[in-house]
């Protein structure tokens, strides 16, 4: 896994072009973590196949979300996408396309410390027809793209990786340690110190909360931070 320091969105959009010469697609993650790049139905407990929960989230989901569930009879993975937008817990990972929104998701974190930012270079590691296979039926960890019906998934570019959990191993095996993928793995570390300028920039190029959820929320999140009356 390649790696470097950020300190302004200069560098940042340097490393990203360098990028784009080996890859076509490439993905990209902000997150205040370093590395963990497993989904969080496997963080607290990844030695444990989580298909039967995930089975009986879904079915919960469906029959008492079914007021709020557009369309009629979503497939599992349309399932898994809506659970995923909206809190539930499962074997999706967020990633998108744009990698200034993935720089922005990493600083604005309210954590503190430094954050980082993954880059997956996905040429080779797309699932055709995802929306005519199994979800949990997959032999291998990766990449799709999912419908754009959702505003946040459009404004954000959002893609996912489909995690495997691993019989062999017994367990989810996080993309740094996955031999399929590691190779294909990019990381950019920002220093604590960084993070507010960064911001800073990237609200000046239009990337911002207002921009990236795109509804009153994200407007009342922005005029918050842009006017400094947000509280940790």
């Amino acid at each position: 896994m390649r790696k470097a320091e950020i300190k302004d969105i200069a560098a940042f959009v340097r490393q990203i072009e360098n990028l784009s010469l080996v890859a076509a697609l490439m993905l990209f993650r902000g997150q205040p973590v370093k590395g963990n790049l497993i989904p969080s139905i496997a963080r607290r407990h990844p030695r444990k196949d989580p298909r039967p929960t995930e089975t009986l989230l879904l079915e919960q989901l469906s029959l008492m979300g079914a007021a709020l569930i557009q369309g009629k009879d979503p497939s599992a993975l349309e399932l898994l996408v809506l659970a995923q937008h909206f809190g539930l817990q499962t074997r999706l990972l967020d990633w998108t396309s744009n990698p200034l929104a993935a720089l922005w998701f990493a600083c604005a974190d309210r954590s503190d410390g430094d954050v980082f930012v993954y880059a997956i270079e996905a040429d080779n590691l797309r699932i055709p027809n995802v929306y005519e296979q199994d979800p949990f039926g997959q032999s291998k960890t990766r990449v799709f793209q999912p419908r754009l019906d959702n505003p946040r998934i459009i404004a954000q570019d959002g893609w996912f990786t489909l995690h495997r959990f691993s019989g062999k191993s017994g367990k989810f095996i996080p993309l740094e340690a996955n031999s399929d993928v590691k190779g294909n793995l990019s990381e950019f570390r920002i220093a604590a110190k960084d993070r507010p300028e960064i911001l800073l920039s990237l609200d000046r190029l239009g990337v911002n909360r207002r921009t990236l959820f795109p509804d009153l929320e994200g407007l009342c999140m922005h005029l918050n931070w842009k006017h400094g009356t947000d509280v940790k």
